[in-house]
């Protein structure tokens, strides 16, 4: 007779800020779930101005399988999720985003992953983790969660690569669910420079992560070369749309907005300039954060 499987006991966190309208379809499809053990799921405000607090108190503050965190200031997704870990009381916890609604067998697809003991990470989001990426809680608490030095960005691949050194797996499974996400183009020149400017914040991260983890996972990740090197060609493909599978030149963000289409010789080069010129970007910011943090990345 074939054993059935037992499935463990999960507790999903949702940090938020600023995103009611879609949190609301979020959790809605969360409490619609088709999961044959028990679930939860806890909901951390981080501060937001909108409206989210209300529509969360005044809609869902009597579903017995949500819990709501409120946080009065923002204080960043690690710590916003360090707390929803915290009040978790179940095996397993998941991470998922404010803007991704599950389909109706998400969470049994991506729990399935946990085939072994020695499964420690299982995602359905790919590059390490990020949202939809389930842990076991007894490994989270011992590598103390989310580094909160990061704030934002690669904070998900160091939580990964944490629970990997420790000698547990990190597997991908497919869990549908749809990312209700659309980055807003910057309308002028200056919201422009803005958003580059958060870009290359972002990426000396790259160097925190090298810092914590100096070993093959990172370098491999980021393709780094000669133990110091980001590939110039892995910059200038994130830059320029080509990262993607059977990705087309544009000049665009991985985020999905695009800024130049490649419709004619004078774009492709235009594309191809301003694809050199961020690479240069990224890597003098990387030099920035190799002084702060004291190990060397370009």
């Amino acid at each position: 007779m074939k054993r059935r499987k037992k499935w463990p006991n999960a507790s999903i966190v949702i940090a938020t800020y600023n995103r009611a309208s879609t949190l609301r379809k979020v959790l809605k499809a969360m409490l619609k779930l088709s999961y044959p053990a028990k679930y939860e799921i806890i909901v951390v405000n981080d501060g937001s101005t909108d409206n989210t607090k209300e529509m969360l108190e005044k809609e869902f503050s009597k579903e017995p399988k949500i819990k709501i965190i409120n946080f009065r200031k923002n204080k960043g997704v690690c710590k916003a999720r360090n707390a929803g870990i915290k009040k978790a009381r179940y095996e397993i916890i998941v991470n998922m985003d404010h803007d991704c609604i599950p389909s109706k067998t998400w969470l049994k697809d991506l729990l399935s992953g946990f085939t072994s003991g020695k499964v420690g990470v299982v995602s359905s989001y790919g590059g390490f983790g990020g949202t939809s990426t389930a842990f076991r809680k007894k490994l989270l608490e011992k590598v103390h969660g989310y580094d909160e030095e990061y704030r934002y960005y690669r904070e998900d691949t160091d939580l990964t690569f944490k629970i990997m050194e420790l000698g547990y797996e990190y597997k991908l499974v497919k869990a549908d669910y749809i990312h209700d996400h659309v980055e807003t183009k910057p309308k002028n020149l200056i919201a422009l420079a803005r958003y580059v400017l958060q870009r290359l914040r972002y990426h000396q991260n790259d160097v925190l992560l090298y810092k914590k983890h100096p070993n093959e996972l990172t370098r491999k990740f980021l393709d780094i070369k000669f133990g110091f090197l980001v590939n110039p060609m892995y910059d200038f493909k994130v830059a320029t749309g080509l990262w993607r599978k059977n990705g087309k030149l544009s000049l665009s963000s991985p985020r999905g907005i695009v800024f130049i289409e490649n419709k004619t010789p004078l774009h492709t080069l235009a594309i191809v300039l301003l694809g050199i010129a961020y690479v240069i970007a990224v890597k003098s910011a990387r030099l920035i954060a190799s002084i702060k943090f004291g190990k060397l990345l370009i």
